[in-house]
């Protein structure tokens, strides 16, 4: 688990599948820049969430829940998506109810300094070209852009890639 002022960073559990459909699976605003669909029924939350939650017998997934602690309400995730040459890329999500009030900023600040702390010299984000709001709170946190890719499963989506070092974390 991890803390901020406003958040608890926690790992998701099976009683998770009702927040996750309702706060953002289902919402066709949030999933637009995620690489699923939204979700029509909670029992293909509870799919998704299952698989999610058999992933962490595996040591390299770093998946939380983000609650907000003054409702005590899960809101939204943060995770490692992917590893490029070792290090992790993370992605997130976050209910729309929640969007521009610093709180991805402040997920994400913690989870950059989780990853530090575990050892990795590297964290990348990417974000969808389009997606002004993820693209902002990946530069707040003080990462660089590096360059612009096609997404493989779509040629056609154009996503912006950021990395910061841990060196750059800490100047």
């Amino acid at each position: 688990m991890l803390e901020t002022e406003r958040l608890i960073l926690r790992k998701l559990n099976e009683n998770d599948a009702d927040a996750i459909f309702n706060n953002w699976a289902s919402d066709p605003e949030v999933t637009k820049y995620v690489t699923w669909p939204p979700h029509k029924s909670v029992e293909t939350t509870k799919k998704l969430l299952n698989m999610w939650l058999d992933a962490y017998k595996d040591e390299k997934t770093h998946r939380f829940g983000i609650v907000y602690k003054e409702e005590n309400k899960l809101i939204g995730m943060i995770d490692v998506v992917n590893y490029i040459d070792d290090c992790p890329e993370i992605g997130c999500v976050l209910s729309r109810d929640y969007w521009s009030k610093g709180i991805m900023t402040e997920a994400c600040n913690k989870m950059i300094d989780y990853l530090f702390e575990e050892g990795f010299p590297i964290v990348h984000i990417k974000a969808y070209k389009e997606n002004i709001g993820s693209n902002k709170v990946i530069q707040k946190c003080g990462l660089t852009y590096t360059h612009e890719e096609t997404l493989p499963e779509d040629p056609k989506i154009l996503v912006n890639c950021y990395r910061i070092t841990k060196e750059e974390r800490h100047e």
